[in-house]
């Protein structure tokens, strides 16, 4: 009986310990998701926010520019423009900088509200070059005139002949790129177009270069508001814009004056599925971008997914021209490169990109699965312009149709080794907790079996106390009639 109560404890613990761990392995994935939900909140006062706000692994940018070389022949000669020639000229290295100002977090709904600043410091000061490019300061104005009355048209003429505006300028590239050079015109350019009728066409300042408002004006972007993911973990990381429409969850249902309520490319929520694509958008780029799984790749030890970026176009690409827009829609506030060009229907476009491409040019993202987070991201993107004629302006009355290269940059990103650590850690806890609830399973099991196994066998095996040839039955004691009698 003390036996078949001892084979019953075991058995008892047995499946205590199994069960204990089938439990531990089920609930685990949910106990690592709060655990991960720690190290990504962005509440103030945390880890991640502190480096949101002052990010110190810094993006890195290449450019390029592209030098007309033989400018002053295809502009006497019109005829010859086909045989222009633009030399490019770089890399110009850069790091990015970022800093995010005026935070207020909002409890009620989870978001944190935010402007962010961008400036470029060059790695190396001592590289720089002369570029003979377009005057872009003179094609924004014939560009802007289009669709302008003609007596605007020719006042704007007037104005570019009395400020000796030519077709072609060379500068350094640092001027082109970020400082920019003060322009008298641009002034009086404001005072004629910046009026009541025309709200919607961008005034630029009295400077004017590819990145001006990143870098010399320290300018911050318009306010944007990011989900931190409190109420619902899919939505953590989407950035919204003054414009975007709050009940819009929808990209189909997106409408081009809206502005965009999307990722935006920092950060991510976790546990990605690699059959869902994920859209970003890019708002000092104009650019919204479909990023589609290509395969599982190894970087520093840790698996991550590699995303391809299949689709890149202006994201509110349906805005073909300036006034598509009624004027209490609220669109970007010209933050960005050159104002978020096409976003503003300012004349840079992007040129055409080989998606398909398995070379050093493809634009990619690379993710952590489990955690969303970003191991190492690559975006380059060629931006150009197009010369063509216009009759009401004289400086380009007869200057030829001709598409001109501006310039192209490439923008490296990589997570810092102190933060891969983290990561490879925590990881390396989410491989323990599986490893400890199957050892648990295991274990459990394997006491039950064992036991089983025992007691079938010592129930057949042969007993030590036993005679098989002859059994006891009972026994009495006789006197055979005798009385016996005891001495008391």
């Amino acid at each position: 009986m003390a036996v078949c109560c001892r084979w019953y404890l075991v058995v008892g613990l047995g499946l205590g310990t199994a069960a204990t761990g089938l439990i531990f392995l089920l609930a685990w994935r949910d106990i690592f998701d709060i655990l991960v939900a720690e190290e990504k909140s962005l509440l103030p006062g945390s880890a991640l926010y502190k480096e949101w706000r002052r990010p110190t692994m810094r993006p890195r940018w290449q450019f390029y520019a592209y030098n007309w070389s033989n400018a002053e022949a295809c502009l006497s000669v019109p005829q010859q423009a086909a045989t222009a020639s633009f030399q490019e000229l770089g890399p110009y290295t850069y790091d990015e900088y970022t800093e995010v100002v005026d935070v207020k977090f909002h409890q009620a709904n989870g978001t944190l509200s935010y402007r962010k600043r961008t400036f470029f410091r060059q790695s190396d000061a001592t590289k720089t070059d002369d570029i003979t490019s377009v005057n872009f300061v003179a094609l924004l104005v014939s560009h802007l005139a289009r669709n302008m009355d003609y007596s605007v048209q020719r006042e704007l003429s007037y104005l570019l002949y009395n400020f000796r505006q030519t077709v072609t300028v060379s500068r350094p590239v640092a001027q082109l790129l970020f400082t920019g050079q003060r322009e008298p015109v641009l002034e009086q350019l404001g005072k004629l177009i910046c009026t009541g009728k025309n709200l919607s066409i961008p005034c630029p300042d009295e400077r004017l270069a590819y990145f001006r408002t990143f870098n010399v004006s320290r300018r911050p972007s318009e306010l944007y508001s990011m989900d931190v993911g409190l109420q619902e973990h899919s939505r953590y990381g989407i950035v919204r814009s003054q414009g975007s429409v709050a009940s819009r969850t929808v990209h189909d249902n997106f409408r081009p004056c809206d502005g965009f309520a999307d990722l935006t490319g920092d950060l991510f929520p976790s546990r990605l599925d690699r059959h869902k694509p994920i859209t970003i958008v890019l708002p000092e780029l104009c650019r919204r971008l479909t990023l589609e799984f290509d395969r599982e790749q190894l970087f520093h030890g840790i698996v991550g997914y590699r995303y391809k970026v299949r689709l890149v176009r202006p994201f509110n690409g349906e805005m073909t021209r300036l006034g598509s827009c009624s004027d209490a829609s609220i669109r970007l506030d010209g933050y960005g490169i050159l104002n978020s060009n096409e976003c503003n229907g300012l004349p840079v476009y992007e040129s055409a990109h080989d998606q398909s491409a398995d070379d050093g040019s493809q634009l990619y993202y690379t993710l952590e699965p489990t955690t969303g987070t970003v191991l190492e991201s690559y975006i380059g993107l060629t931006y150009h312009t197009v010369l063509s004629p216009n009759e009401h302006i004289a400086l380009f009355q007869h200057v030829p149709e001709l598409r001109i290269p501006l310039f192209r940059f490439e923008r490296y990103y990589r997570s810092s080794e102190v933060k891969l650590a983290k990561l490879t850690q925590l990881l390396h806890l989410l491989d323990i907790g599986h490893q400890a609830a199957l050892a648990g399973c295991v274990a459990g099991i394997a006491i039950v079996a064992i036991t089983a196994l025992y007691a079938c066998w010592w129930s057949r095996e042969p007993s030590k106390n036993r005679n098989d040839d002859y059994s006891i039955i009972g026994m009495q004691l006789s006197n055979a009639g005798r009385d016996t009698q005891f001495v008391k």
